[in-house]
């Protein structure tokens, strides 16, 4: 445990304006320590009248905004404020949050060098509480904890506006895959990288976040204009990870349900290598995708096994044509 540790708040904002101000107000208001808070944002290319308003408790700790011209997207936004921070420990977090009372002191009883803390989050506007996530295959998705589990304070995936670990953690991961585009799937897919390298995730229920969700209308013409980024980065996260066979039952998934999306998805997954990335992340992990799913007594999303025994054999440079050809034949 760190006894006095020195935390980096790390979060991109796009077009975030005033909400900027609120968090980091409540970031400084709500912990014990505020000397020991640094709070690093990363404008991803906001309209100028969004950038971000940091507002006037910025003064009381160090504040930096980084500005990019370019929109990078959720995982490069991120890595760009972890590179940026000086902090022993990163809280990365959104820009439209509240923190609650004593967190920092939470996160310094709780930290570990191998350790990952998932945040208890909850919405503003509601009393429901999620903890971490857990996955889903092989759709690659991730559904929402809703409860506490009885013993184990493990989850499978952290909690995506509550995710702290020692800086150097993060380094030794890898940060956020920054070949997946924009928005969705970063965090699942860190999560399980951060397994497969030695890592843990553990719970923080006393640590809770509460975050601005999206209204029903403003989350639906969101995701209707990132579906084909959305798609891609769950194609990109599968083919990191799954067996072949399971690589060909998600394309075949997506594409019933997202059939004007699937082709421009499998052109992005071949044009931002794919299979040299699994290739890569096989040759480096220190535990493979089978002993995930044996850690977690992991099926699939109709409750049958997984049939993981292939994973352990890397991907080499013969598979990678071939095994496009059927991904795209099984879309079309």
């Amino acid at each position: 445990m760190l006894s006095t540790p020195t935390i980096s708040v790390v979060f991109p904002a796009r077009n975030e304006g005033a909400r900027v101000a609120q968090t980091v107000a409540s970031a400084l208001e709500s912990c014990e320590a505020p000397r020991d808070i640094e709070v690093v944002i990363v404008d991803d290319s906001s309209k100028p009248a969004e950038r971000p308003n940091v507002g006037a408790s910025a003064g009381r700790v160090p504040v930096r905004v980084i500005r990019s011209d370019v929109h990078l997207g959720v995982g490069a936004a991120r890595n760009l404020a972890v590179r940026h921070a000086r902090g022993d420990v990163v809280f990365i977090t959104d820009a439209h949050v509240r923190f609650s009372p004593a967190w920092d002191r939470e996160v310094g009883r709780l930290i570990k060098p191998q350790r990952i803390l998932a945040t208890t989050i909850c919405n503003q506007d509601s009393s429901r509480r999620f903890y971490g996530c857990r996955l889903v295959v092989p759709h690659m998705g991730t559904h929402w904890n809703t409860s506490l589990p009885d013993s184990e304070p493990h989850v499978q995936i952290a909690s995506s506006a509550g995710t702290v670990l020692e800086r150097a953690l993060f380094e030794r991961i890898g940060g956020y895959d920054e070949g997946m585009m924009h928005y969705g799937g970063f965090e699942p897919e860190f999560s399980v990288r951060a397994w497969c390298s030695g890592a843990e995730v553990v719970l923080a229920p006393g640590i809770e976040i509460a975050h601005r969700f999206k209204p029903a209308h403003e989350r639906d013409a969101f995701v209707a204009s990132a579906r084909t980024a959305l798609l891609h980065n769950c194609l990109r996260f599968g083919v990191a990870y799954l067996p072949e066979l399971m690589i060909l039952e998600m394309v075949r998934l997506h594409a019933l349900e997202f059939p004007d999306h699937i082709q421009a998805a499998l052109h992005l997954l071949e044009q931002r290598d794919a299979w040299r990335r699994r290739a890569e992340l096989a040759k480096t992990r220190t535990h493979d995708f089978e002993w995930f799913v044996d850690h977690f007594a992991l099926h699939d999303q109709a409750g049958r096994p997984i049939p993981v025994p292939g994973m352990t054999k890397p991907a080499s440079g013969h598979l990678t044509e071939p095994a496009m050809v059927a991904l795209e034949a099984r879309s079309s």
